[in-house]
């Protein structure tokens, strides 16, 4: 599959908003060492999406069920269920943009 442009991307999770979401468990551990409550196992709620351009890529604002903190994540770190219409574009996405980084490096 041919990764979506990151603006298209970002129109059609915002038209599947809440979008749910899992951290990757890198993305929780990371987090975990700044003082977040949250957990790779935990379902979290993109409540909002936006494109930060070539440096940050998408950026999602994700909110926990638990205790409802906001934190924005990239979208690289988070995982969607398996099932969810926009898996495979999202996924694609990532595959693309980690590439792209890696090259950048």
């Amino acid at each position: 599959m041919k990764p979506p442009k990151a603006q298209e991307l970002v129109k059609e999770i915002e038209a599947h908003l809440p979008l749910p979401v899992h951290l990757t468990p890198e993305a929780a551990y990371a987090l975990r060492q700044q003082g977040k409550n949250v957990r790779a196992d935990e379902t979290l709620q993109v409540t909002s999406v936006m494109d930060s351009g070539e440096m940050g890529g998408i950026v999602c604002a994700i909110e926990s069920k638990v205790d409802k903190s906001v934190l924005a994540v990239s979208l690289t770190n988070l995982r969607v269920a398996a099932g969810h219409p926009l898996k495979a574009r999202i996924e694609a996405y990532q595959k693309a943009r980690v590439r792209k980084l890696s090259r950048q490096r």
